[in-house]
């Protein structure tokens, strides 16, 4: 099974650094365009299956991807975003430069994040496992290629499933952008990374001698 892994397109939230977390924030205008580039970029892969986050901004991605193929899009809570409570809408900015603020370790020690209010890092983790368990591992063998449209915290503790990556490497790596594709490998009840962090729309944008840069 080919799990493509594909982080929600931009929001106005996104846009100027704040909190999401919860929060159903819908994509703009950048984030629709950025969505409709990515459908475009993977439609020779023949998904048969989406699940989605109920949140907006990721389940309109997931519609704007399958545009009018016949897919189903199953949405399923344990794909939400990492629950921030009322730190929700803070200035990701304003946590980075001030130790005092709840968020300050969620970003730069994330070792030490103990939620104040939402989750906590093994709360999502558990939540990717269960989806793993219980829905990805019994389909391995019924589908060949699996669509996620979700949240790029939720994807990092996904791809920890997958690594065990430790939690004070959980911002390292290839940056998860807005609508960007990880690909992973599940066969034999064995998971790996086979592509992770691709933009569709930079590769376009490559192609046309005029590479976007985020």
């Amino acid at each position: 099974m080919n799990i493509y892994l594909v982080r929600h397109g931009e929001t106005d939230w996104n846009k100027t650094g704040r909190m999401q977390g919860g929060a159903d924030i819908p994509l703009n205008a950048r984030g629709i365009a950025l969505a409709e580039e990515t459908r475009e970029g993977m439609r020779g892969i023949p998904i048969e299956i989406i699940y989605s986050s109920p949140l907006q901004r990721a389940y309109k991605t997931a519609r704007i991807i399958r545009g009018e193929r016949k897919i189903p899009i199953v949405a399923d809570e344990r794909l939400r975003e990492m629950g921030f409570g009322r730190y929700e809408g803070s200035s990701i900015e304003w946590a980075r430069a001030h130790e005092e603020d709840p968020l300050y370790d969620f970003i730069r020690r994330p070792e030490r994040y103990r939620a104040r209010d939402g989750e906590d890092f093994e709360d999502v983790i558990a939540r990717a496992g269960s989806f793993l368990r219980e829905v990805l591992l019994p389909a391995q063998d019924r589908y060949e290629n699996v669509m996620i449209s979700s949240h790029g915290a939720w994807i990092r503790c996904f791809l920890r499933c997958i690594e065990q990556r430790p939690i004070a490497a959980f911002w390292g790596g290839i940056p998860q952008k807005n609508c960007a594709v990880t690909l992973a490998l599940l066969k034999g009840g064995r998971l790996r990374i086979v592509d992770e962090g691709r933009l569709y729309y930079e590769e376009k944008k490559d192609e046309e001698g005029a590479c976007l840069r985020l």
